[in-house]
């Protein structure tokens, strides 16, 4: 089986360059995130005066963050409730079939 190829991918964040190696399918998902992360910035920059650049990362990471968790959580609950939905589902059949 052939290895999957890997392309460059460079991005630009804050006027700083980087080179990510990636498959091709991961490009779409790696600009689109960059260009989140750019807006993000961007949309900070203009809401408050920031010292320097490390400052304005260090803002925008713990807000990602915190979205991240938000994120997280609300799945942990919905996994939660489809969970119990399904037992009850279960439960339906097992005594439905019973009745049969």
């Amino acid at each position: 089986m052939e290895e999957d190829k890997k392309l460059p991918c460079y991005v630009t964040i804050l006027d700083r360059k980087f080179k990510y190696t990636i498959s091709p399918e991961e490009e779409s998902l790696v600009r689109n995130t960059v260009r989140s992360v750019s807006d993000k910035l961007a949309e900070l920059r203009q809401r408050k005066n920031f010292h320097d650049n490390q400052e304005l990362l260090t803002v925008a990471l713990v807000q990602f963050a915190l979205d991240k968790a938000k994120l997280e959580a609300a799945f942990s609950d919905a996994e939660k409730e489809l969970r119990f939905l399904d037992s009850q589902l279960d439960e339906y059949i097992e005594n439905n079939v019973n009745s049969l």
